[in-house]
């Protein structure tokens, strides 16, 4: 194999002389320059260089990792030994997406105390605007639902909502959504220790009874709602309806409901629950 002799200072020096004399230039002495320029560029002795840098690894730290959400859901309801305490923990907690855009925590209305409780699906606009469940057309619908059987909503109820946050133009909740709210709704139920519960839209029915069925099935049927885990194994009638935004895009099935709300005033009435309108009629 042909090995390439190596250049010197020198050899190139003259070799771009000829060059120059070829192309008819006046030759110059550029040995001294490009001896000059090849010392510059030539490395420092290994004793000038400066020591190198130590090369520190990555410290491995023990930072926790993000704080998972459901987790914390769970442990912040879990906690809560009043309504009190639940309601502010409810807005202490950053773990749901909704809270972001929502105006306020949509948490009760009525009578803290009343053995019968409403529990609705989402918060919506009229809701987020003041911080209570079903107002609007709905919740004016509602009333007027709850009062033919002779309830006083702010009276003989005590109301709350599944999704405290209102979702962006009104959309469903997601299932995320519904899992992290879900703690927080199972304790205020334990915490509000009601004798009935009227479980308001197909949603909320499935979240609380750990079913897939939808509410035209679901309406037909009763529940023992176990109140927590404690010994006492203390339960509740719970009782299923059609939701009052149902009703109004579909007027013709409001007939079925007034048959559910005939059941659940039998029911409660059999269970002895206090009502204005039950007080009043045994006044007179």
């Amino acid at each position: 194999m042909h090995v390439r002799p190596s250049l010197t200072v020198e050899t190139a020096a003259q070799a771009l002389a000829q060059w120059w004399e070829l192309a008819g230039l006046e030759p110059i002495d550029l040995a001294p320059a490009l001896r000059a320029r090849a010392q510059a560029q030539k490395p420092p002795a290994a004793d000038a260089l400066a020591p190198a840098a130590a090369i520190t690894p990555a410290r491995v730290t023990n930072a926790k990792k993000p704080v998972d959400a459901l987790a914390e859901a769970q442990r912040l309801a879990q906690s809560c030994t009043s309504l009190d305490a639940l309601h502010k923990a409810l807005e202490s907690f950053d773990g749901c997406g909704l809270k972001a855009n929502a105006r306020t925590t949509v948490f009760s209305d009525g009578r803290i105390g009343a053995e019968i409780m409403v529990i609705g699906e989402t918060a919506v606009r009229e809701d987020d605007e003041i911080g209570k469940p079903f107002q609007g057309p709905e919740g004016e619908l509602l009333t007027k639902m709850l009062a033919s059987i002779g309830l006083d909503r702010q009276q003989d109820c005590y109301l709350t909502c599944l999704i405290p946050w209102r979702p962006p133009g009104n959309r469903n909740p997601t299932a995320q959504e519904i899992g992290l709210c879900r703690p927080f709704l199972t304790r205020h139920i334990e915490l509000a220790a009601p004798k009935a519960i009227l479980i308001v839209g197909g949603v909320a029915a499935q979240t609380l009874l750990n079913t897939a069925d939808g509410i035209m099935k679901l309406r037909t049927r009763s529940f023992d709602y176990r109140l927590g885990l404690d010994a006492e194994g203390r339960t509740a009638y719970a009782q299923c309806l059609v939701s009052p935004t149902y009703l109004m895009n579909r007027p013709r099935d409001k007939a079925l409901a007034w048959q559910d709300l005939l059941i659940f005033e039998q029911k409660i009435s059999a269970l002895g629950v206090a009502t204005k309108g039950r007080n009043e009629a045994k006044a007179r």
